[in-house]
């Protein structure tokens, strides 16, 4: 497998705690606060990443989405299935573009390995 396989592999593997967290999201208990739990969780992926501009794009649009669906799921506000379900569906939309983005940032920042041994030609 390549780097950037496994390097995919691993981040599906750790946003899928979120994304199930989202899934399961009922909004019917009072201690549930699903936009400060999701993103303590990004923030942990992210690291010492946080400051670049795609990353907290990509939070401040994660954070948005999840308030949202809170909102549309609050236990003491109307409940309409369809307008949960869109924005269940735009929190994991987001929480996909947040996976790209931590793809792109953790790829850039992989040290590329030497290939000058392998470029260099014997003089003749």
């Amino acid at each position: 497998m390549s780097r950037d396989t496994l390097l995919r592999q691993e981040i599906r593997y750790s946003l899928g705690y979120i994304r199930s967290m989202i899934n399961n999201y009922s909004g019917l208990y009072s201690g549930e606060n699903l936009a400060r739990d999701v993103l303590r969780f990004c923030d942990e992926m992210a690291g010492s990443g946080a400051s670049h501009p795609r990353l907290q794009e990509a939070r401040r649009l994660v954070e948005e989405r999840c308030r949202r669906l809170a909102q549309d799921t609050d236990r003491f506000a109307l409940r309409d299935p369809a307008s949960i379900a869109a924005s269940r569906a735009q929190a994991m939309a987001a929480i996909d573009m947040l996976q790209d983005v931590v793809f792109e940032w953790r790829r850039a920042r992989m040290p590329v390995p030497s290939s000058g041994r392998l470029l260099r030609r014997k003089s003749s």
